[in-house]
């Protein structure tokens, strides 16, 4: 992307490029490098977004205001669990809010002789196979804004980030920490520390090592077959089950979503082809039999409503990815200009700092990250 970004800005870029993730979206749309597509979507050979695309898609392909982006396909993060463990325990059911996912996790988690703990029933945990991304999760499940309208950053202003981050707090020491935080927090960072690989069958939602987690729509398949890309109609690895993120009790009409985001489509200022580049770009955001070809290749739910988007023949576990994807609550932050999207590994360090004890308190640290994402907002405009 940054080799993109440096020939469009030097004058010879495509005419078309793709943002390898949402977060970047506001590194393309805030430089310049990608023109503003609201005519030409407005136009005679336009696109009815909201007719076309899930509410996710239509949200997160604005940057400042300023629709720049088609989607190309949409990445999807839901709530996994493993049935065998939960039946086992006595649950028939996921957990909806977070208060069922702690009491859900205290009957779950089992310890060795010498107090280490043997299998956990969740892991809030920054850098647990998160992809970086776990307090945006932890994040949505409270409902938290990011930006406040669109303006400056809500880190400090919306209480629900305090209430995410001690809800954290008081999950670790319950769980763990038999009500002491501290320790609690000494025992995970030693289970994370001994997790299996994040691409092997010795994967601990594969071992049974952890019952629920977050996760990505690609990890469905290799938690079923063991292999990346094989959708068969039995699971044979994990009984599993997938579904939205458990949610605070303040925010049940949220429960069933998860965070959604897209592969995003642009075109180039300097394009000297720009209406050939907007039909080809229109094609390619939606052509139902190219998104569900796709998606059957690569795992990657198509961002278009239209069911002709999915794979013909893929299994009934995986319907859920779906669900999620076209909940309306389904969300990805709103996306402003901080480069390659630091203000998410700014909150995610900070989560990481806060769960291990090293920061005493999240209220502070809250409103000196919102102004800092500011300021570097400020500085890219």
């Amino acid at each position: 992307m940054a080799k993109s970004l440096a020939a469009i800005n030097a004058g010879n870029g495509p005419d078309i490029s793709v943002s390898n993730g949402n977060g970047n979206l506001g590194w393309f749309c805030g430089t310049g490098a990608w023109q503003k597509l609201n005519t030409l979507i407005a136009g005679p050979n336009g696109i009815d977004m909201k007719a076309t695309f899930n509410p996710a898609s239509v949200a997160s392909s604005i940057s400042d205001h300023n629709r720049c982006a088609l989607p190309l396909y949409s990445e999807v993060f839901a709530f996994y669990f493993n049935k065998d463990l939960l039946a086992k325990a006595g649950f028939a059911n996921p957990p909806k809010t977070t208060t069922e996912l702690l009491a859900y996790s205290e009957k779950l988690t089992t310890f060795n002789s010498d107090g280490s703990i043997k299998s956990a029933g969740f892991v809030p945990w920054a850098g647990y196979y998160g992809f970086d991304m776990d307090s945006m999760w932890l994040g949505q499940m409270f409902g938290a804004e990011w930006y406040a309208g669109n303006r400056s950053s809500a880190f400090a202003s919306d209480p629900k980030w305090v209430k995410a981050f001690t809800w954290q707090h008081d999950f670790i020491a319950k769980v763990f920490g038999g009500g002491n935080f501290d320790k609690g927090s000494k025992l995970l960072t030693k289970f994370v520390a001994g997790r299996g690989g994040e691409w092997s069958t010795d994967h601990d939602f594969m071992t049974g090592r952890v019952a629920m987690k977050w996760d990505a729509n690609w990890m469905a398949p290799m938690y079923c077959t063991g292999d990346d890309w094989a959708m068969a109609d039995k699971c044979t690895k994990v009984n599993f089950g997938i579904t939205g993120f458990p949610v605070s009790p303040d925010n049940l009409a949220a429960y069933g979503s998860g965070v959604v985001g897209q592969g995003q489509m642009g075109i180039s200022t300097g394009s000297k082809h720009v209406k050939d580049a907007w039909i080809v770009m229109k094609a390619l955001a939606t052509d139902t039999k190219l998104a569900a070809a796709w998606d059957a290749a690569n795992g990657s739910p198509s961002s278009l409503l239209a069911k002709a988007a999915r794979p013909a023949n893929y299994p009934a576990w995986y319907q859920p990815i779906y669900d999620v994807t076209t909940n309306p609550k389904s969300a990805y932050h709103i996306v402003k200009n901080t480069g390659e999207h630091l203000e998410e590994s700014m909150l995610q360090n900070l989560m990481a700092s806060w769960q291990a004890g090293d920061t005493p308190n999240i209220k502070t640290a809250l409103s000196d990250l919102a102004k800092k994402v500011d300021q570097i907002v400020v500085r890219n405009k």
